[in-house]
């Protein structure tokens, strides 16, 4: 049985309605969802990843979700989806969105499937990139630096694990125009996943995309962000409402606003890979207690289209451990402590040859400045008590968790100050003390592809389930 066509969608031919939870596996609220699907959504979205965790998901090629919550959240969307014969649409599945992450979550909805007995036909966009692709465009100078990053090498590409890139409205539409009821996509924009529906329908630029944007959070939305409510986007040719499904929770013009500048370094422009959703010019009217109407936003199509591409490289093994110093006579002189500490380690490490080139050694010390650094503006405010941890990056598994291991004893029993007796300097609340953290990533792509068109860069893969 397949999802309603774009004509079908519609009870009002003026009107699009699109149902948007949060991130899959961070869980929702149950009524508020069934709340939402009794308002007759044309259909139900949500994302599924993040760039957020930094590198290790799309570096280790699993998600960092368990499979029980995944499996919760997307048993309840898909059939409520199936019921209503409306499109579910995932994003950036398994959280970095690429080959094994977008595996792990077609097996799950595929096991509902065959658990409930539905059918339906699955699109899968694949969104990892080719590497002698890359390097081709490389060469033909179509890659460039996203922010303050070198630019992209060929070495960069082959130490990359995986490269995925970042999909946008077109893959999606694509997939809903070969009839498909569910997409699970690899990486993409989050508003992408809601833009396309009213894209095909006939909604102005401006307004899927602005209205996307506003619900692509889901809960974050609201004024209750821990009450997980699903959000209720009703667009219409001139603008759009916005309001949450979950009872004792609102969507005001505050929450609603600061969603366009969450993760975005521009408040009025948000960049997709086919244009830039503007808001300078948006009206933000709230129209009661629980809604907000948006109207005004436009869209501006981009000159050439491009693709954000993520790629990740282990740069080790790390191994790390959390203590705490309540010592006033070691706070006083931090530095030095750990100045001495870091020249007890290197000795260790020499001893065990372990060369320098082979590791990396840091300090952070929360309570003064772990946080923003040398920025920090209070870090010489008085201080009762650090959380310091010994962070270490090394060839090994077993080179990283011994440095660790030596620092922390070492470290218990160094002198406060040269000449003042130590003894029992950390308090840790582990035991061991030390952890262990397997494999360690670094960003090794993290730059625009341009391409033709959308399509260029991810396959659409369909099948009947």
């Amino acid at each position: 049985m397949q999802s309603a066509s774009p004509q079908q969608l519609r009870s009002d031919p003026m009107e699009i309605r699109l149902l948007a939870n949060g991130m899959v596996g961070n869980g929702f609220s149950y009524k508020g969802f069934q709340a939402g699907l009794a308002r007759q959504p044309h259909m139900i979205g949500c994302d599924a990843g993040t760039s957020d965790y930094g590198p290790g998901p799309l570096g280790v090629g699993r998600s960092i979700k368990s499979a029980a919550s995944v499996r919760r959240d997307a048993e309840i969307m898909l059939q409520g989806a199936r019921r209503l014969r409306i499109p579910l649409i995932f994003g950036s599945c398994g959280v970095a969105g690429a080959a094994p992450h977008l595996e792990e979550t077609r097996q799950i909805v595929e096991d509902i499937a065959r658990k409930e007995g539905l059918r339906f036909r699955l699109a899968v966009i694949h969104c990892d990139q080719d590497k002698a692709g890359l390097k081709a465009a490389l060469r033909a100078n179509k890659v460039r630096s996203l922010g303050p990053v070198p630019p992209l090498t060929e070495e960069a590409i082959d130490r990359s694990k995986y490269i995925v890139g970042m999909a946008g409205a077109q893959p999606f539409i694509d997939a809903l125009d070969q009839g498909a009821d569910v997409i699970l996509a690899g990486r993409a924009t989050d508003p992408a996943i809601f833009a396309s529906v009213a894209l095909r329908a006939g909604i102005p630029a401006g307004v899927a995309w602005a209205a996307a944007r506003s619900i692509d959070k889901g809960n974050l939305a609201t004024t209750d962000v821990a009450g997980g409510s699903p959000v209720l986007a009703t667009l219409d040719p001139t603008g759009f409402v916005i309001e949450p499904m979950k009872e004792d929770t609102a969507c005001t013009v505050k929450s609603v606003s600061a969603l366009f500048m969450y993760e975005n370094p521009d408040p009025w422009s948000i960049v997709q890979p086919s244009g830039s959703i503007s808001t300078q010019f948006a009206n933000f009217e709230q129209l009661d207690d629980r809604r907000v109407r948006v109207s005004g936003a436009l869209f501006t199509p981009a000159a050439a289209h491009t693709v954000k591409l993520e790629g990740a490289t282990q740069v080790g093994f790390r191994a790390a451990a959390l203590l705490g110093i309540r010592d006033p006579r070691i706070i006083g002189g931090l530095d030095d402590f750990l100045r001495r500490l870091e020249e007890v380690v290197l000795k260790i490490a020499k001893s065990l040859s372990i060369a320098r080139s082979d590791f990396q050694l840091k300090f952070r010390c929360y309570g003064r400045d772990a946080v923003m650094g040398g920025t920090e503006p209070k870090r010489n405010d008085p201080i009762h008590e650090i959380g310091l941890v010994i962070d270490v990056i090394a060839r090994t598994q077993e080179q990283a968790t011994t440095l660790v291991n030596r620092a922390i004893s070492s470290g218990s029993k160094l002198e406060p100050a040269i000449g003042i007796p130590a003894g029992g300097n950390f308090a840790s609340p582990f035991s061991p003390s030390t952890l262990s953290l397997g494999e360690s990533f670094e960003w090794s792509v993290w730059h625009l592809l341009e391409v033709e068109n959308e399509r260029d860069a991810f396959r659409v893969e369909i099948a009947e389930i």
